[in-house]
């Protein structure tokens, strides 16, 4: 199964300043062929120089590293990239010292800027980058892509063992009735994959309950022990399963519900799609774990309703 993700819109066009759109290579992301490409071998160290450089160059996140690189050189403060019609888009960069689990990183980060008629409307983190300075590697790169039909690609990488590994790709349209960054989609690739296609979809893309590693007694309990990920997707997708049992013996009692799973599910999905969704790296297991636990709560209210409906 591939987990291939892109998004057009249509309406008037944005002509950005071409040195800083970005690759375009970020507006269509193949997850699984990205991890797979970029995935070094365990005897990476002990081959020649040669069969480093083509296992380096099939990654294309080492292919545009550079033009990112040097983004941060040439953005000395605020750029205007765009300015048309009263409607203004501006490059920020910071430099700031970050602290994750006691420990400091250094930070280089782009924020995104809307303005209208001078007036500042909204701005999301558009690229960063952080470093370990004990462990002399990149802890996490974002990059993104800014097309002409005002669309804005995210997509976050980690260092993990020597390998570069996709944590998110985000998609944001540009609304220029709101002067908002509307939040599009979300695919999570954390050990776990799931999209969330705003406002109301909310999809995990690999494994089963078949193939969980938790019993059912734990499943029910997940929640009482915060950040276990892999429990909180494995309890969603027990409940849910119980929810479409449910709502499919309802049907079959000819009752008056007549609500068909997608559409109790999108009535769900709404409620708790709203969380704000992660910016960092470090963010992602607290949103899956928050995420998930609202729809399992969401989802056991309409099971009680259900059981009413059925007495």
């Amino acid at each position: 199964m591939l987990f291939l993700f892109s998004f057009c819109c249509y309406g008037q066009e944005i002509d950005v300043i071409e040195n800083y759109k970005g690759k375009s290579f970020l507006n269509s992301i193949d997850i699984s062929k990205l991890t797979k490409d970029c995935e070094k071998t365990d005897n990476f160290w002990h081959i020649t120089n040669t069969e480093r450089e083509e296992i380096l160059e099939r990654c294309p996140i080492n292919q545009m590293a550079s033009y990112f690189d040097n983004l941060y050189e040439i953005i000395r403060n605020n750029i205007v990239i765009y300015d048309v019609n009263d409607l203004k888009l501006t490059i920020n960069k910071k430099i700031y010292n970050k602290t994750v689990n006691n420990k400091i990183y250094p930070v280089k980060e782009l924020n995104l800027s809307i303005f209208h008629k001078g007036n500042f409307k909204d701005k999301i983190i558009l690229a960063n980058s952080s470093y370990d300075v004990e462990g002399y590697y990149w802890l996490s790169n974002q990059y993104y892509y800014i097309s002409p039909s005002k669309d804005v690609y995210l997509l976050l990488v980690k260092d993990i063992d020597t390998s570069v590994k996709p944590i998110f790709w985000k998609h944001y349209q540009i609304d220029e009735k709101d002067l908002q960054f509307q939040l599009k989609e979300l695919l999570i690739d954390e050990g776990y994959k799931y999209q969330i296609t705003y406002p109301d979809q909310f999809k995990i893309l690999e494994g089963s309950l078949e193939t969980s590693k938790f019993q059912i007694n734990k499943l029910k309990t997940c929640y009482q022990e915060e950040y276990s990920t892999s429990c909180s997707i494995d309890s969603y997708r027990y409940y849910h399963d119980l929810l479409s049992q449910k709502t499919i013996s309802l049907k079959d009692k000819k009752t008056n519900l007549n609500e068909s799973i997608d559409e109790i599910d999108k009535q769900i999905n709404k409620i708790c799609l709203s969380i704000a969704a992660p910016n960092y790296y470090y963010e992602t297991e607290g949103f899956t774990y928050n995420i998930t636990k609202c729809l399992v709560e969401q989802i056991n209210k309409k099971i009680d309703q259900t059981l009413l409906s059925l007495k």
